[in-house]
């Protein structure tokens, strides 16, 4: 679950001195397109908590749609609280595979029909170490929560400035907050440019191969703090295949708890059977 809702790429943004609609103003000079977005990352960068709700969409091999959504924590450390409530793929919904997750101390905790038959106890909650879990099988988890920090604004919002023709199109309204819409292209070499080598190492996993070929279309509204309100990106590969992804951001700076479910509703997994062992 956790794999599925984040890799969808799946996500921030300050213009010092915003004004009241949205739009960037420094001193008498209005900001160009790229400034904004780069300031936008700077000022999301430093933002440590989000909610996000994130739809995934999708052609070619493995073509369906996702939608999660949740309350994140980036900094000191990862913790979210997330709901993939639609999975479905060329069409069919996939059984079993809705669910939640709690992940908090590098323990994810998930609560999924599909991996019911796989819990000790009947319990409905599955406990897993993330780093146990990699040490005995192999079977890295943490690669998978990692997928969850593609939510992360600040990176998205990183990548786009690579762009050589963001526009400002306009202000608009998303969720009843007033917001600038900007808009542009990017090819994927350029987009992993702007990141540094561990952030990089994470993205391109979920980008098209062809990085000189690959693009990445993005539409961003970010509202007068210049935070996103909304990120809409598609990527294409060089044979058509394309992928969207659009996350509805909310409740920045704000505190909220993150807590492991009730004891008695957690069991173990039992890795054997899962992956395929004795």
């Amino acid at each position: 679950m956790v794999a599925a809702g984040g890799t969808a790429v799946g996500a921030a943004l300050l213009l010092s001195g915003c004004n009241g609609d949205g739009s960037g103003d420094s001193g008498n000079m209005k900001l160009s397109a790229n400034q904004a977005l780069l300031k936008a990352s700077e000022k999301t960068g430093k933002t440590d908590t989000f909610k996000a709700d994130l739809t995934v969409t999708g052609t070619g091999d493995g073509g369906g749609k996702v939608h999660a959504d949740g309350q994140f924590r980036l900094r000191p450390s990862l913790q979210f609280s997330a709901k993939l409530d639609e999975f479905s793929k060329n069409g069919q919904t996939v059984p079993g595979a809705k669910g939640q997750a709690i992940f908090k101390d590098n323990t994810l905790y998930a609560k999924v029909p599909q991996l019911a038959r796989f819990v000790s106890g009947g319990k409905q909650w599955v406990k897993i170490d993330v780093n146990q879990v990699a040490q005995r099988t192999g079977f890295d988890v943490q690669s998978l929560v990692g997928q969850v920090q593609k939510v992360d604004p600040a990176e998205q919002t990183k990548m786009f400035t690579g762009s050589k023709d963001a526009r400002r199109v306009g202000t608009e309204t998303v969720d009843g907050v007033k917001t600038t819409h900007y808009t542009g292209t990017v090819t994927v070499d350029d987009a992993l440019k702007q990141l540094d080598a561990q952030a990089r190492q994470k993205v391109e996993k979920w980008l098209p191969k062809d990085r000189a070929n690959g693009k990445i279309n993005f539409d961003l509204w970010t509202d007068g703090d210049n935070l996103p309100r909304k990120l809409v990106s598609k990527a294409t590969g060089s044979q058509g295949e394309n992928g969207t992804v659009t996350v509805l951001y909310s409740d920045y700076g704000k505190s909220f708890g993150v807590n492991p479910p009730p004891s008695d509703q957690v069991g173990e997994l039992t890795l054997g059977n899962l992956l395929g062992g004795n």
